[in-house]
């Protein structure tokens, strides 16, 4: 599609004339994300035979304990309708707004064959870009070297593959092993080829520690030190969950609750797919049989799942191997009515529910009213598994449905109703038939 002026968009005044009002864009393959409702740009993307993809080792590369690799994906159609791929599109907005790295010393577009250009010439320090394979000016290079302007060539001709097997005398003690060492260096692995060790005490830990105890030049926020000194130990330490330290009223949630992604699906990125979502159109909250009983709760029955922050309605399915304090269900299969283009009664939207709405973002205030991130303070990685809960059983006329449920999300403009019955993947029956 077009992005002509979105530039200018992205930098406009809000209404009040202070400041800038950034909007929220959405970029979807198809018109189906729940956020689309709360978009202010939405952008259709490509499929990805439609576009080039990079599966690098900079990020979750296809490697295996005895190769490195990584791989592309190419172009095998080109797009029939006004789209363009996320990436591309993602480039040439940077370029616009002059964003450092997308642009060179005179401001013009950096990379101006867009992702193509940027898989093939991006380098994160010299010599180390977004595919290890085929490097240099004339390709002869692997790991690192400078880019190679046919880079993307070689790979198409080798099957968008490229690996390289690690030698039996790098196989082993890695974390010590000389040869592998200075292999990895070379790969852009790692800095310098000296020996990985373990650390039972950190010493990057202790440096936080020191600066909250006020050592140093470089001095946290007072409102921060108890927190650094107290966290950031150098040796393991276990400590109670924040939330239930802060809030005495925890006590009185028995269960720890927690989510686990379905086993068929990645996250939610496979529960757009018409077939999964046959597999998984709605969850159940999984409770120890045990448990259940000592509740007097039973097999189906809905019950209402209660925590410091809300509650939340499922039905749950009894189970012997969860352990007797802890409840469990998957996530990312609960919809709001309207999402996706559902029915309005699609089984993801009636019995199927999220834990999110029990799960607090911020911890209680501290003294003055500072609220922290209910995280782990020093990853950052957000409290999902210490989420603790109680189990009333719902009434009779509570039952048949989840809660919360919230108004339907209106159909995107210029987007098809849904059809009754999804003939997904028929075409593809017949084609088969004919080739027979």
């Amino acid at each position: 599609m077009n992005t002509s002026g979105t530039a200018e968009m992205l930098s406009a005044r809000d209404d009040s004339g202070e400041g800038y009002r950034i909007p929220h864009i959405i970029y979807a393959d198809a018109f189906f994300s729940e956020m689309v409702a709360y978009a202010d740009l939405v952008l259709p993307d490509t499929t990805y035979l439609e576009r080039h993809d990079c599966i690098s080792l900079l990020d979750r590369p296809i490697s295996k304990a005895d190769a490195a690799g990584d791989a592309i994906r190419q172009p095998v159609v080109a797009p029939d309708r006004d789209v363009r791929p996320f990436q591309d599109v993602m480039i040439d907005l940077g370029a616009r707004l002059g964003l450092p790295g997308l642009v060179d010393l005179d401001g013009k577009p950096k990379y101006p064959g867009l992702y193509a250009d940027y898989i093939v010439n991006h380098q994160r320090k010299p010599g180390i870009g977004m595919l290890a394979g085929w490097r240099g000016a004339d390709g002869s290079k692997h790991g690192s070297g400078e880019p190679n302007p046919n880079q993307l060539e070689r790979y198409i001709a080798n099957g968008c593959f490229w690996q390289h097997e690690i030698p039996e005398s790098q196989a082993y003690f890695r974390h010590a092993n000389k040869v592998y060492l200075e292999w990895a260096v070379s790969m852009g692995f790692i800095d310098q080829p000296e020996p990985v060790v373990l650390q039972i005490y950190s010493e990057v830990l202790q440096k936080f520690r020191l600066s909250a105890e006020g050592h140093g030049a470089v001095q946290p926020p007072d409102r921060d030190r108890p927190r650094i000194a107290a966290y950031f130990d150098p040796l393991p330490l276990w400590y109670r969950p924040l939330e239930q330290a802060a809030a005495p009223a925890a006590e009185e949630f028995p269960l720890y609750a927690i989510t686990q992604r379905p086993m068929a699906m990645y996250h939610s990125w496979g529960s757009q797919n018409a077939w999964l979502r046959q597999i998984y159109g709605a969850n159940r909250l999984f409770v120890n049989r045990r448990t259940a009983e000592g509740l007097e709760l039973a097999d189906d029955d809905w019950v209402w799942i209660e925590s410091l922050q809300g509650q939340v309605k499922a039905q749950i399915r009894l189970m012997e191997g969860v352990n007797a304090h802890t409840v469990w269900t998957w996530n990312a299969i609960g919809k709001r009515a309207g999402a996706w283009n559902l029915s309005a009664a699609a089984p993801e939207t009636k019995r199927g529910f999220l834990l999110n709405h029990v799960i607090s973002e911020l911890l209680p205030a501290q003294p003055g009213g500072y609220r922290y991130s209910n995280s782990d303070p020093v990853t950052g990685q957000a409290a999902w598994y210490d989420l603790k809960v109680r189990l009333v059983k719902a009434s009779a006329d509570e039952a048949a449905e989840t809660s919360p449920q919230f108004m339907p999300l209106p159909r995107p403009p210029g987007m098809a109703p849904a059809p009754g019955i999804l003939r997904y993947g028929a075409r593809f029956c017949g084609r088969r038939e004919t080739a027979r």
